[in-house]
Parts: C-alpha cells; sequence; structure tokens
C-alpha cells in the first residue's frame, strides 16, 4: 500500500525500482539516475515511450507549490511559447521536455527558466529593435535579474558536470536575448572546454540532447568572433561518419559537423584570399583539408538521397523547411568551399544553379508549408538567416537574389541566436544596390522607374569582398540629423588593379544611407569572408 501522501507508480525505470526510490520516468534515462551518475537501465514497458510526443504543458503551481504567482507565469509562458520556438527547425525535446524535467530538481535549471521566459517575453513584446544592443535589458527585468543571480550562486556549488553543461546552454541563451555577443561565446568556450576535459559524455542523455547543440554552436566564433582565439576545437564535438542514414537526425547531425569544418577552412584561408597573404600560394595542406571537406560533403549528399528514396512516401513527415535547411547548408558550403582560395568574387558565377537550388527549394518549402507553423519569434538556434543572407550576398543573378531577399524576410525569425534579421535585411539589400547600380524600397523591390546599371552580371570592380559589421547599442544620426537605429560596416572592394580598398557605411533601420565620416573604430564581427 502506498504511504500516505505519495503516488505509487509502475511504470518507474528498473534501477529506480531496485532502490525503491520515486522515479521521474524521463525518456530515454530517468533524470534521477543520470544526474547522479547511475546506470539507467530502462523501463519493462516500452509502450510508455509514448509519453514523448504527450503536450508540453505542465501546471507549475503543482510543479512547484513555493514558487510566486509572477514565477508561476514565467514557467507557464516558457512552456507555453518560449520552449516551443527556441529550437527553431531544430529537435525541440531539450527546450520541451529535457529542461523542463531537470528543472523539478536542479534550482539553477530553474531560476534559468524564469529568467529566460522573463527577457523573451520583453523582447517578443517590446516594440524597440534589436539594433539597441541589450546590454540594459535585464538591468530592466527585475525578474530575470534575480533569477540570473541565483542561478549563477547555485552554479558554483554544482558538481555533475553534466548539469553545469545544460545550465551553461540556458546561461548562453539568457545572453543571447540580450544581444551579448562577447559574454555568449565565451559561455559556448566555456561549455566546450568541459565537453573536452569531462567525463560528461560518459552520461547518454549528454551526448544525445546536448552534445549536438554545442556542435552548433561551434558555428558561431566563425561568423561573430574577433580573432583566431575565439575560435573552438571542432574536434570535441565531432559527430561520427555513419555508412549511411537510418534517420533525418542523423542527416541532421553530419551536415553541423561538415558545416562547422567548411566554415574552419574558409577562416584559415582568408588572408590567402583578400588578407596580407594574397599574393601568397595557398599552402598544399590547406588544399588538402579543402579536398577532405568536399568530399565529406559530397558523401553526405549521396547518403541524404539514398535516405529519401529508401524513405519514399514516409519522408513527408520530416519538415519541409527542416530539410530546405538541410540542403540550403550543404549548397552554400559547396559554393563557398570551392570559393575559399579564389581571389576574385567572378568565381561564384560558376554556380548559380546551385544558388539558384537553395533559393527554389526554400521557396517550395515555404509555400508548403502552413504559415502558422512558420517560426517567426526569436530562436536559439541558427536559422535562415545565414544561408539566405549568403544567396543575397554572393549570387549575382538580380532576381534570384531579390527572391532571396524576400524569403529572408519571411522565412527568418526576428533573432537567431546571434543573428539578426532586420540588420542583416539592411546590409543585404546595401549591397545589392552597391553591386548593380540599382536603388531598392523597403521592401527589397527594385523603385518603380529606376532601372539597374548592371542588370546582370556585375563587374568585379563593384562587388563586395567581404565586409565587417559593428551593431551599435543605442540611436545613430543619419544623413538627414534624425535619430535612428542602425550599424556600421566597413565594406571590402577590390580596384581594376586589383588592390582592396575600404567602404564605410552606416546603414540605418530606416532609409538606409551612405556616410563617409564612419568612425574607423574597431568593427566587432567578420560575419562572411
Amino acid at each position: 500500500m502506498a504511504r500516505k501522501g505519495s503516488r505509487k507508480t509502475r511504470t518507474g525505470c528498473i534501477t529506480c525500482k531496485v532502490r525503491k526510490v520515486k522515479c521521474d520516468e524521463a525518456k530515454p534515462e530517468c533524470i534521477r539516475c543520470s544526474s547522479t551518475g547511475r546506470t539507467c537501465d530502462g523501463y519493462v514497458d516500452p509502450a510508455q515511450a509514448a509519453e514523448l510526443d504527450q503536450p508540453r504543458l505542465l501546471r507549475a503551481q503543482s510543479m512547484f507549490p513555493s514558487i510566486t504567482r509572477q514565477e508561476s507565469r514565467a514557467l507557464h509562458f516558457f512552456c507555453e511559447i518560449v520552449g516551443p520556438n527556441l529550437p527553431g527547425a531544430t529537435d525541440p525535446y531539450f527546450w520541451t521536455h529535457l529542461v523542463i524535467q531537470f528543472s523539478r530538481y536542479e534550482p539553477a535549471v530553474r531560476h534559468s527558466i524564469f529568467a529566460i521566459s522573463s527577457l523573451y517575453e520583453g523582447v517578443t513584446g517590446a516594440q524597440g529593435s534589436p539594433f539597441d544592443g541589450g546590454s540594459e535589458q535585464i538591468q530592466d527585468n527585475a525578474l530575470a535579474l534575480r533569477h540570473y543571480n541565483a542561478a549563477i550562486n547555485q552554479l558554483t556549488v554544482m558538481e555533475n558536470q553534466g548539469l553545469v553543461l545544460l545550465v551553461c546552454l540556458l546561461f548562453i541563451c539568457i545572453e543571447f536575448l540580450q544581444s551579448n555577443r562577447e559574454t555568449a561565446l565565451r559561455h559556448c568556450a566555456h561549455g566546450t572546454a568541459i565537453l573536452a576535459s569531462s567525463d560528461s559524455t560518459s552520461y547518454k542523455w549528454v551526448r544525445q540532447y546536448l552534445t549536438p547543440l554545442f556542435r552548433r554552436l561551434s558555428a558561431l566564433p566563425f561568423f561573430f568572433g574577433s580573432g583566431p582565439s575565439d575560435m573552438l576545437d571542432l574536434s570535441i564535438s565531432r559527430c561520427p561518419i555513419p555508412d549511411f542514414f537510418n534517420t533525418f537526425s542523423e542527416a541532421e547531425a553530419m551536415i553541423d559537423d561538415v558545416f562547422n569544418q567548411a566554415l574552419q577552412t574558409i577562416r584559415r584561408g582568408d588572408t590567402y584570399r583578400v588578407g596580407q597573404k594574397k599574393d601568397v600560394p595557398v599552402p598544399s595542406e590547406l588544399l588538402e583539408e579543402q579536398d577532405t571537406v568536399l568530399n565529406q560533403l559530397k558523401k553526405w549528399y549521396g547518403m541524404f538521397t539514398d535516405l529519401e528514396a529508401r524513405r519514399g512516401q514516409t519522408t513527408s513527415k520530416i519538415s519541409g523547411l527542416a530539410r530546405a535547411f538541410a540542403l540550403a547548408r550543404y549548397r552554400i558550403c559547396l559554393i563557398w568551399l570551392n570559393n575559399a582560395f579564389v581571389r576574385s568574387e567572378m568565381g561564384y558565377d560558376d554556380f548559380l544553379d546551385e544558388f539558384r537550388k537553395v533559393v527554389e527549394e526554400t521557396a517550395q518549402a515555404a509555400a508548403e508549408q502552413n504559415s502558422t507553423e512558420i517560426k517567426t519569434a526569436p530562436a536559439f538556434e541558427m536559422g535562415f538567416i545565414a544561408p539566405l543572407f549568403f544567396c543575397a550576398q554572393r549570387c549575382r543573378d538580380l532576381g534570384c537574389r531579390l527572391e532571396a531577399l524576400r524569403l529572408l524576410k519571411l522565412l527568418a525569425a526576428p533573432r537567431e541566436n546571434l543573428w539578426d534579421r532586420d540588420g542583416m535585411c539592411a546590409l543585404a539589400r546595401r549591397i545589392i544596390e552597391i553591386e548593380h547600380g540599382v536603388e531598392l524600397n523597403t521592401d527589397g523591390r527594385v523603385t518603380p522607374g529606376v532601372h539597374p546599371k548592371y542588370p546582370g552580371l556585375p563587374p568585379e570592380t563593384t562587388r563586395i569582398q567581404q565586409f565587417n559589421v559593428e551593431f551599435v547599442s543605442g540611436r545613430q544620426k543619419n544623413v538627414n540629423g534624425h535619430e535612428v537605429r542602425g550599424f556600421k560596416a566597413q565594406l571590402y572592394m577590390r580596384s581594376a588593379s586589383g588592390e582592396i580598398h575600404l567602404r564605410p557605411e552606416t546603414l540605418f533601420e530606416e532609409d538606409p544611407q551612405l556616410s563617409d565620416d564612419v568612425s574607423q573604430e574597431h568593427i566587432g564581427a567578420v560575419l562572411f569572408p
């Protein structure tokens, strides 16, 4: 007979039954076992696995009877709104199940959830632009500040490295929501170091749910890092290459990994393309590295095509946008990596068909998607901003790049970790204007009555080779003296003689204008080499 005040369960894991303790019944391993370093021996009744697909809403007051009404509301908001939106097109289990399950037992997780929920509501409910930077946001949000500090205090006494990694991901999310680039990257580096130095990966739940997140986060320093010291060791979160894909998740994991390797090779080639060594032959080891990653891309595409052929009609169960996103990254890697050491932007013209496929496949997926299924809230994961911006930037077919710009506005979340949709749209629009000698309206269309100077492929001298951007906190004055939100950019261009020169610009959220008196201070991030 069950003791008074407790609910006897017959569906707990084998280990908890042997220990005669209450099991939380988390799948595939219960948290009570895994969080204490024990091996969870699983469940007798496999039918219980269906519980993983049940709705994520949990009754806050029944979970935590002692929390305040304000905290209860924050938890409810996290379960209903934040958790489902943060993963973007990736597997939502970490945010909709695992984090909630750990919050029952770990105060640091619970405090982090409250902080994230409060910040998220402020971001999605505020009329202000992400251009504002956001470093002041948490100071203006008493609930978020209190719980973030409480989570930090709890973390200092936490010994389980798997839990430290989980909380580290939550801290990264908190910094994303405040647009704190440097702090977010430091947390990424800290988490990666823990993965490398601890036995945390001995926990199955860490390998299954946390390592993939850190693998995808490893791409951020290649876009937003200030230099080589910010780059992460990709070997720590490497994905084993299978002989074939059994699931779409396996295909996603491999393209995550290959995407990072491609970025690393491209970054190493920057100096030979537009940097100090642009007149020096590319080392043979870099060329071999390029070939290795290109071969992995070829293998990925072959296995992905085979997976789709084997799945047949069941392929429709895969989200069309998730499929389009995977293929977009494959094609972007293929295009970018082939041009990693090419010193002319004209090399991208050889891949116009690949650019068009990215845009066509993405447009088709968007057209087939229910409008309610397209995520329009801030996301923790990188989504369509990067690949669609790349198309708008590097595809010199005017019609194709304008369609990429349209899709960028349609499909991208307002924020995707450190990516800002409105800022990248403004930059893409300005690049197109400069390269084609055309004026675009705020909708990204050619202004009526204005004819492009270069309606076809623009010459090398008008093409942007590379750019650096610095997102500015607060408001800036445009050429008319009006205060608007914006950011500074330096555009690398090549003269007729082959020399690289910089074109400074200040882009504004409203009425983008060229500014010749941009400060030459340090620029914060090199996004696309």
